[in-house]
């Protein structure tokens, strides 16, 4: 090895190290939750799940768990060493997907590139680096990538037991991710590009038709990893959920972010543009200077540029292959002038200038040492409904979306959920959502599904009512929940900063929610009664012993608990009371 290329190869691990920082984000996927609770199914029953088991809107209908496998190890990887373990997990996935890239890079000689390509791989990916089945996708088609181009370069392998190892590795992807169809396609699309390649003669009219060689052998990979795919629990069933996803594909990039189209204006998605540019410009330069084009990389390029530029959770793939064939163009090495060289050492510093920007600014900031998915979670609520659970597990629950994976995993087999993020409740999305919009479409949507237990989100607009008090009309700004949920059919029985339980007062008995209501201490609404206790409308004897009862609720040192605000509120309300000339109800 020549002195240059030992410093290329320092260069390029060092690059590697520097780019696997990206793949230790935080885990901030409400769906993992879901995702552990099917994996302890499989390890309790020795079968993947057939039928919902976790909510009750769709409980026994068939549930075709595509992602079974992963889930196994998901489950197996937490009960070992919990979401840390998940997330050292979630990081090997990725850095093994960055290192098969690597291998990619280097076919074609291009170990110079590695400093600059791989840091900008790993940004570019950035955002499909949660932890998610699709992780393992992105491992299994850089090595269908890798297979295919070590094949272009050097010849298919042939015989039987390459067959079998296809038929294999297919029918493993096929049960940890329906992200197999990315690979078939890819497969797909070199034999499609190799037959227009072996009849251009046909074509231009110089030749008669062409028996199909290469293409052939590309197209017969194709049929055995499409057969493969059929060797899982549910045989061809797993098709129905592709199917489902293209009939609410709508709803699924108006609603989730990772099926909206690319957003110009997310920095994180920033890499992708510029990948846009560089490849599709390299392609065009060696199309019209150089008329050089590879089929294959032209075909795997159109499609992925369509799939990228319609969801932005296909981006890795075209990334993937458009840096790799972009690569593999016959690049040659310019004799620089002094200021040419000069020129090109400025853009080699203005890269990694960016680069270290980039990583700084917008992946370093994010380790925060604090477990993101606190947000999808609430133990002080999990604590309150399992010590309650024989007078409210019967009833019809609703739950917000992002949290339903969570309340199943934490709060299953006795409370079933109304949503979660599966594909069982595309249908459901849109109405869902569209409940926050306004009261009306709250009201439908509880008279239509009947709810008896409501788990509402804290964080909806507050409505201004006007009212009468002792000094005069005055304008009080309610929370939401107050008018969809009014005070004559619910009572608020637990809260927090992010979360609040009402619960249906004829779905309960009378003398286990005198037991449990607050009356007056309710979420978003505790300054308001700040008039009403001076007016004498409100006994402090009752914000007092709201206060013992919110108290024993929740637990010391639990981060959604509001004890210090309510604490705060009663002092203060207190030395209200005390003040020479207030007079309030006792």
């Amino acid at each position: 090895m020549s002195r240059r290329e030992r410093i290329y190869n320092i260069l390029g691990w060092g690059a590697f190290a520097f780019s696997c920082s990206a793949f230790f984000l935080p885990i901030i996927n409400p769906d993992i939750f879901w995702h552990l609770s099917a994996g302890r199914y499989v390890l309790a029953h020795l079968s993947p799940p057939r039928a919902d088991f976790l909510s009750w809107p769709m409980s026994g209908a068939e549930w075709v768990d595509f992602e079974w496998l992963t889930q196994a190890v998901y489950f197996l990887l937490f009960k070992a060493g919990g979401f840390k373990a998940l997330l050292f997990f979630k990081a090997a996935l990725l850095a093994l997907t960055l290192l098969v890239f690597r291998s990619t890079v280097l076919l074609y000689g291009r170990r110079g590139a590695l400093p600059f390509v791989l840091p900008f791989f790993a940004a570019a990916i950035v955002t499909n680096s949660d932890l998610r089945p699709e992780n393992f996708t992105l491992l299994f088609f850089a090595l269908t990538l890798y297979a295919l181009e070590k094949a272009r370069l050097s010849g298919l392998p042939r015989g039987p037991l390459f067959k079998a190892a296809v038929f294999c590795f297919f029918a493993l992807w096929a049960n940890l991710h329906a992200g197999y169809l990315y690979g078939l396609a890819l497969v797909g699309l070199y034999a499609a590009g190799y037959f227009f390649e072996e009849e251009l003669p046909f074509i231009y009219g110089k030749a008669p038709f062409a028996r199909p060689a290469a293409s052939l052998g590309y197209l017969r990979l194709f049929f055995i990893g499409l057969a493969s795919s059929l060797a899982n629990p549910y045989g061809w069933k797993i098709y129905s959920v592709i199917t489902n996803h293209q009939k609410y594909m709508e709803t699924l990039q108006q609603y989730i972010q990772e099926w909206a189209t690319f957003d110009l204006t997310n920095l994180y998605q920033w890499p992708y543009v510029l990948a846009l540019a560089a490849v599709m410009g390299s392609f065009v330069y060696f199309v019209l200077r150089r008329r050089r084009l590879v089929y294959a990389h032209f075909a795997s390029l159109m499609f992925f540029l369509w799939a990228s530029a319609n969801y932005a959770r296909h981006i890795p793939f075209f990334i993937m292959t458009g840096t790799a064939f972009t690569l593999s163009l016959p690049w040659t090495r310019a004799a620089f002038s002094r200021a040419g060289r000069l020129l090109a050492w400025c853009g080699a510093a203005a890269w990694l200038c960016v680069t270290f920007w980039f990583y700084n600014n917008l992946i370093w900031t994010q380790y925060t040492g604090k477990d993101t998915l606190l947000k999808f979670q609430s133990e002080g609520l999990a604590n309150f409904l399992t010590l309650n659970k024989a007078e409210l597990s019967p009833l019809k629950l609703y739950n917000f979306w992002g949290w339903g994976g969570w309340l199943g995993w934490r709060l299953g087999p006795e409370y079933k959920v109304f949503i979660d993020g599966r594909y069982l409740f595309h249908d459901r999305i849109r109405e869902t959502v569209e409940a926050y919009d306004n009261m009306l479409n709250w009201r439908n949507l509880i008279n239509k599904y009947s709810f008896d237990l409501m788990l509402i989100t804290l964080d909806e607009p507050r409505v201004p009512v006007r009212q009468s008090t002792s000094a005069g009309p005055m304008v009080f700004w309610r929370p939401a929940y107050l008018f969809y949920l009014p005070r004559k059919e619910w009572a608020v029985v637990y809260w927090d900063h992010s979360i609040a339980a009402l619960v249906r007062r004829s779905a309960v008995p009378g003398a286990w929610l005198a037991e449990h209501e607050f009356s007056y201490l309710r979420p978003g609404d505790n300054i308001n009664l700040v008039r009403p206790l001076m007016d004498g409308e409100v006994p402090l004897s009752a914000l007092r012993a709201e206060r013992l009862r919110y108290l024993k609720n929740h637990l010391a040192g639990q981060e959604e608990s509001a004890n210090g605000e309510v604490i705060r509120f009663l002092a203060g309300v207190e030395r209200l009371c005390s003040q020479k000339g207030i007079k309030c109800a006792k």
